[in-house]
């Protein structure tokens, strides 16, 4: 029963996240391109984004659902498995699948001069090296939100 608590709470908190994350970066990313183009911005970021999230802290919740005590080291390690996950996920495979979506179900579009669309190759290769150069920043932001997480589970009395 404990462990089914610590998925529920997981997936409620990632979801809770991927929407916060990818509003505040979209919001920034914006800020940066030079104005707000809607206050949401581009959907598919959100889409990319709501799997991972959901996945990783439901795995948590079941995994701190059997823990009381968590050291440091193991905080880190999770933050950066968690990190990496997230960002390899979201800026690869969640980026196709939310231009798919966006798009209606394909990833070209038909322009006046033809048919236009999203480079694949490049959003694997960029994404994944993306995800990787993006790691200091990350992992101590995984580490935060795992850390907010696990008091969120404890003050429920989820864990042992």
């Amino acid at each position: 029963m404990k462990i089914t608590k610590g998925i529920i709470i997981g997936i409620i908190f990632g979801l809770i996240l991927s929407f916060c994350f990818s509003f505040i970066f979209m919001v920034v990313a914006q800020g940066i391109a030079g104005g707000f183009t809607s206050l949401f911005g581009e959907r598919w970021l959100y889409y990319a984004t709501f799997f991972p999230f959901v996945l990783t802290f439901s795995i948590l919740g079941s995994y701190f659902a059997k823990r009381e005590n968590i050291s440091n080291k193991k905080f880190w390690l999770l933050s950066l498995i968690a990190a990496l996950f997230i960002t390899l996920y979201s800026g690869t495979i969640g980026a196709l699948f939310g231009e798919y979506l966006v798009r209606g179900g394909s990833l070209r579009t038909y322009t006046a001069g033809g048919f236009t669309g999203v480079n694949i190759e490049g959003v694997l290769i960029w994404g994944t090296i993306y995800a990787f150069i993006m790691l200091p920043l990350t992992v101590p932001l995984a580490r935060l939100s795992i850390q907010v997480f696990f008091q969120l589970l404890s003050k429920f009395k989820i864990p042992c």
